[in-house]
């Protein structure tokens, strides 16, 4: 079969079936067509799938890694790449899988960044509650820390996910995956402000559902958060208004929003809170994801163990 026919194939299969984000697919199709660009090189421009050996993909990754793309990178192309070939060998397009067997490097984890509790302090202080932006920079802002959603979780939020009255918020994770958020303290109060501000909303229409979709008729749907004529907040804009905040708060690595979303995380586990709880909150699929924040919190114990204890190590 063709090369790129077989693409397009699993490309819908996986938009359509398996209700992959359009941010997942581009990624992947963006491995795939590199392979099949060195397949062009290294055999044919009129190579196709049978033409593909275990060899040719271990010379390929081989190349990645001889060329400085980290271990990370090559693993998950590595993984795409099985992942087509799995496809194709279901749907009888080839047969042999030429994946079957292949070891990839282990990417080496990489702890998430985070800011401190008093970085956020300042953070959640500098946006301008005098001028409607900065309304709606401190709602998003307090949202994605107080509740760790992550950005596409926030730019796909409408009105309709507000539940005041039940002190929870909506959103829509991966694969399409509803889940419920607590929605209090002073992102409650935030988003409330905001919705005055950007939706002309009194506080009172949050006080219960039925005050609350009565005002709101016609316009649950709505996106929550507004950007340019009136249009659904993008996640660049999001990016931007995170990183000017972060950039004059913390000195850090990263600047995403995703800095904030790992900073849920740690203070929570900070502060005792059960690691499947986290796990539930995050919207993570497996513990063992949430578990790379323990090590954070193991890391900060040690260092208060070797400051404080007597027998630890010569200060």
């Amino acid at each position: 079969m063709l090369l790129y026919k077989a693409l397009k194939e699993d490309l819908i299969y996986r938009g359509i079936e398996r209700s992959v984000s359009d941010q997942t697919l581009r990624a992947y199709q963006c491995d795939i067509k590199q392979f099949f660009e060195y397949i062009e090189s290294q055999i044919s421009e009129d190579a196709s799938l049978g033409d593909i050996d275990y060899l040719t993909v271990k010379s390929f990754l081989a190349l990645l890694l001889k060329k400085g793309y980290s271990k990370s990178s090559v693993a998950r192309k590595s993984a795409s790449l099985k992942s087509l070939f799995f496809f194709c060998k279901q749907r009888d397009f080839i047969e042999h899988n030429p994946t079957i067997g292949l070891q990839t490097p282990k990417a080496n984890k990489e702890l998430p960044v985070f800011a401190n509790l008093k970085a956020i302090e300042r953070i959640m202080d500098l946006p301008d509650l005098n001028d409607n932006k900065g309304v709606r920079d401190k709602a998003i802002l307090e949202l994605l820390y107080g509740t760790g959603m992550r950005l596409s979780e926030l730019t796909g939020c409408n009105i309709g996910s507000c539940y005041f009255q039940k002190g929870i918020i909506k959103v829509l994770g991966k694969r399409s995956k509803e889940r419920y958020l607590p929605l209090s303290g002073k992102a409650c109060d935030s988003l409330k402000l905001y919705l005055k501000e950007a939706h002309n909303a009194p506080e009172s229409v949050c006080r219960s559902r039925q005050k609350f979709l009565n005002f709101f008729k016609g316009n649950l749907d709505k996106p929550l958060f507004l950007g340019r004529k009136n249009r659904r907040i993008s996640k660049r804009t999001i990016q931007r208004i995170v990183r000017k905040y972060l950039i004059c708060a913390a000195n850090l690595s990263k600047m995403s929003p995703h800095v904030l979303r790992h900073s849920f995380a740690t203070h929570l586990l900070d502060a005792g809170a059960d690691l499947r709880a986290v796990q539930e909150l995050l919207g993570h699929v497996n513990l063992s994801t949430t578990q790379i924040y323990t090590h954070i919190t193991t890391e900060k114990l040690r260092e208060a163990y070797d400051q404080a204890h007597p027998r630890a190590l010569e200060k």
